[in-house]
């Protein structure tokens, strides 16, 4: 029988890696979270996992034995959003990554997710990206990373992210991150299909009645770079950020606001909206985990 695996997530957020691990069958026994409209929602859906606040108070003998780490730490410093500001890991927020490797060094899980915008990559003159790497690799950690669009996993939005995946001691990341056989996929409506090398996903997103708008500033193209705010119909919504800028309409005759459609205040929709643009894409999770429980399967 396959073993039962234990995950602890950190930069929990609203549980994105966590639902993608339970749907296949990895138990989350631990959670770390700072956000208290985040940690409700921790709390119950998740009812069995220890919660815990701040990292920066996080004793590493207080997270349990787990094989899996999971969590993306604060992008805020790293974000191509954030032109002009980007402290990197030297910033307040992204440089809670060096508190995250010391619980890591101390507790030393089989493997680890990582994810972040693709801005990580950059930073610095990749020299950030350089330290995390070299961190890892100290550690005894394979690393691998690679970037993906959420728009690929059939959520109809664009989101890039890199994800990076560490394997204590063994080559296992490479076989997560890499490999299989290519599968179709809808680009763009009327435009037929292409390949990609993300098995399992094959379905389109693309509809025509699929609108979204960013209302801070109507009429902008979408080329005028990460702020770029603007109308669009192709199926495709513009990335959900933190501040909440981006309004999805699944039909023509909809209304535009989410509060509009859901009826809820302004105060839960704005903490609503913020935990969404923060938050990991199950899809893209979902298909990463399945095979990294493949790969530990096999290695077993």
């Amino acid at each position: 029988m396959n073993k039962k695996l234990r995950a602890s997530s950190f930069f929990a957020g609203i549980g994105g890696f966590d639902i993608a691990l339970e749907e296949q069958g990895v138990e989350v026994v631990f959670q770390s979270e700072k956000n208290s409209f985040c940690q409700g929602i921790l709390k119950k859906r998740f009812p069995n996992a220890i919660l815990n606040t701040d990292i920066l108070e996080l004793n590493p003998s207080d997270v349990p034995d787990s094989d899996i780490f999971c969590g993306g730490f604060p992008c805020q410093d790293l974000s191509l959003a954030n032109q002009g500001k980007r402290r990197g890991l030297s910033g307040e927020r992204s440089g809670l990554f060096y508190k995250y490797a010391e619980i890591i060094e101390e507790k030393r899980p089989k493997w680890i997710i990582i994810e972040n915008v693709p801005g990580l990559l950059n930073s610095h003159g990749g020299q950030d990206f350089r330290v995390l790497l070299e961190r890892l690799d100290e550690l005894g950690y394979c690393v691998s990373w690679r970037v993906f669009d959420a728009k690929y996993f059939g959520t109809p939005q664009r989101r890039r992210r890199v994800f990076i995946v560490g394997s204590f001691g063994t080559r296992g990341s490479v076989d997560v991150l890499f490999g299989g056989e290519s599968i179709e996929y809808v680009h763009r409506q009327g435009l037929g299909k292409r390949n990609i090398h993300s098995e399992g996903y094959d379905d389109g997103i693309s509809q025509s009645d699929f609108y979204t708008i960013q209302h801070a500033t109507i009429g902008r193209k979408a080329s005028a770079g990460p702020q770029a705010k603007g109308y669009r119909n192709d199926g495709e919504a513009y990335t959900l950020d933190s501040r909440g800028s981006s309004d999805v309409v699944c039909t023509t005759n909809a209304p535009f606001r989410i509060r509009a459609i859901t009826g809820v205040s302004g105060e839960l929709d704005s903490n609503r909206l913020r935990a969404l643009g923060n938050a990991v894409n199950v899809s893209v999770v979902r298909w990463l985990v399945k095979r990294l429980v493949e790969t530990e399967n096999r290695s077993d």
